[in-house]
């Protein structure tokens, strides 16, 4: 058959496909299988990162279902149901694994999530109905991204959950995503809303033959630009050869004291020095620990008398060019006056604990950072202020019962740098925090120019999330530009270089250390810079877009009630 008639004959198939969507009649059995084929899409996103290019379908059938409603408007509560319904799946697939920990905290996050990721849609609801169809599409891609700078920059809202961004579903994508220097995730959040919208308006709304042409650019153009610039870019900076130990202690049975099978504290100090000595050279200039690697509590004023230290300072004084970035738990004691909100009264004395890494080299320098983007529920109980004290007892006696979390960490100041010399300026990420691209930002701008991330994904177990809290290492390298040196109790540990690309990583589970070459960039990128401006506009548009909205609402309803 000719080639020109097998394109005619295919194009009217697909437009009599497009048209069966456009009409296709209510039906609950069809809004369930929307409902199926969305959450799958959300689900095989995360479930395999490389799936990740899945999200570009995946919200259209959430789409066709509020469409739906133009149909039959008498199904709205059906309807609606059926998008938390979508939202509920897609957080119970993707984040089931929250039940290692604590099952009450796995179903207190289902509900709160769903709640907050169904209010975008029912704002996308009431715009399109009261001022339209492509107002709607503006108030749902305003309103989503103004969710997701909630989770990751505004300081009031303390229950952040930035985990299932949509931008993060793209992190083991690196060539598709090198323009997140300039946007962050929310960039890629961004572009995943206009291709649905795009594919959506192209299958269910009238749409002129053109615009497939204009979603096919959407799609290709930044990932063919990123695909130049990931081959393209060249690494910036000096070589340093750096060292990551992954000492492996199972966090339930080895690393706690009081666990069945505890490891004492020494003995866990002495594994992580036999690791790095297996892979130090005279050219090595930095060690990276995991989180809390150091178990027993240090008191900050005194370190260096600390009994536990000793074997450290005699092996960085055999070692004097090693610099050691290590996690450990540290304490502030401030006596009898509250010097803080989060001060515990213990003997007598009032107390902070800290989520910790400390920099040492040798016995003369020695600087120290506090963890600031703390895991709620984990590590600090959200608006714990507002709540009366007998509240807050319950509460945490509550989380002790459920696995010995201690709810109630101190918070760190800031962002911190930890100044090695002249060349080397290594930022502390901790665990969690390197899903805040911004705040990380905040290092880049006090002038870090590498990036040490200490972890512990072992509260977990044989999860996923072992392997997508590492992929999500890799944002916050192409996104400042900066070489990523990550060190975690059970893995994966690594190097991920400034393109986002992983140069070398262990296996999970495995008792290992880990020589590379890492380079420090101090170019900053335009993210770097600004942020989550993104953001920001979206915010400020969402507020705009919805008072103009009722507005009109209100004088529809008056020239009505004129009439």
């Amino acid at each position: 058959m000719p080639y020109h008639l097998v394109t005619t004959q295919s194009a009217l198939w697909v437009n009599r496909m497009v048209e069966k969507l456009r009409l296709q009649p209510f039906s609950s059995y069809y809004v369930l299988l929307l409902v199926a084929l969305s959450s799958s899409f959300f689900y095989l996103s995360w479930c395999s990162f490389w799936l990740g290019g899945l999200l570009c379908v995946a919200i259209v059938p959430m789409l066709a279902i509020i469409k739906l409603l133009t149909i039959a408007p008498k199904k709205k509560i059906f309807c609606l149901a059926s998008i938390a319904l979508t939202l509920l799946l897609w957080n119970t697939l993707t984040i089931w694994w929250i039940y290692k920990v604590a099952f009450e905290g796995l179903i207190f996050v289902l509900v709160y999530n769903t709640f907050c990721l169904s209010l975008p849609w029912f704002l996308y609801y009431y715009i399109r109905k009261w001022g339209g169809l492509y107002l709607g599409y503006l108030g749902l891609v305003t309103s989503w991204l103004t969710l997701e700078h909630a989770h990751l920059s505004w300081a009031y809202w303390e229950l952040t959950f930035p985990w299932l961004n949509l931008g993060n579903g793209l992190a083991a994508l690196p060539q598709w995503i090198q323009w997140y220097e300039y946007t962050g995730i929310l960039g890629g959040s961004l572009w995943i809303l206009i291709i649905n919208i795009l594919l959506y308006h192209l299958l269910f709304e009238k749409a002129s033959p053109c615009l497939w042409a204009r979603w096919c650019c959407a799609l290709l153009c930044p990932i063919a630009i990123s695909l130049i610039r990931y081959y393209t870019y060249k690494e910036k900076g000096m070589n340093v050869e750096a060292v990551v130990v992954q000492p492996n202690f199972d966090s339930y049975t080895e690393k706690e004291y009081g666990s069945p099978t505890f490891v004492p504290y020494p003995r866990q100090i002495d594994r992580l020095l036999a690791l790095s000595k297996q892979q130090l050279t005279p050219a090595t200039a930095l060690v990276v620990w995991p989180e809390s690697a150091i178990g027993n509590y240090l008191q900050e004023t005194s370190i260096h008398a600390d009994r536990s230290m000793q074997p450290i300072f005699h092996f960085l004084e055999i070692y004097p060019a090693v610099n050691l970035v290590t996690g450990c738990v540290s304490y502030c004691a401030y006596g009898p006056m509250k010097a803080t909100k989060t001060a515990r009264m213990i003997r007598r004395n009032y107390v902070d604990n800290f989520n910790s890494v400390l920099y040492l080299r040798g016995r003369q320098k020695m600087d120290i950072y506090h963890k600031v983007k703390l895991l709620p529920g984990g590590e600090f109980i959200p608006y714990f202020d507002l709540l009366p004290d007998k509240v807050l007892d319950w509460v945490k006696q509550r989380f002790l019962d459920i696995g010995g979390i201690d709810p109630f960490f101190g918070k760190g100041n800031g962002a911190k740098v930890f100044e090695i010399d002249g060349q080397i300026k290594v930022a502390p990420i901790i665990c969690y925090e390197l899903l805040y691209g911004a705040f990380v930002g905040s290092s880049v701008q006090k002038g870090a120019n590498l990036f040490a991330v200490a972890t512990n994904d072992g509260w977990w177990g044989n999860t996923p999330i072992y392997h997508q809290f590492f992929q999500y290492s890799r944002l916050i390298a192409i996104a400042h530009r900066r070489s990523v040196v990550r060190a975690a109790n059970t893995g994966i540990s690594g190097f991920i270089n400034q393109r986002g690309a992983a140069i070398a990583t262990t296996n999970r589970l495995e008792v290992a250390a880990m020589r590379g070459i890492v380079h420090t960039n101090n170019q900053m990128t335009f993210y770097s810079l600004y942020g989550d401006y993104i953001g920001h506009i979206a915010s400020w548009t969402c507020l705009l877009l919805w008072c103009m909205v009722c507005i009109m609402r209100w004088q529809r309803k008056k020239m009505q009630l004129l009439a």
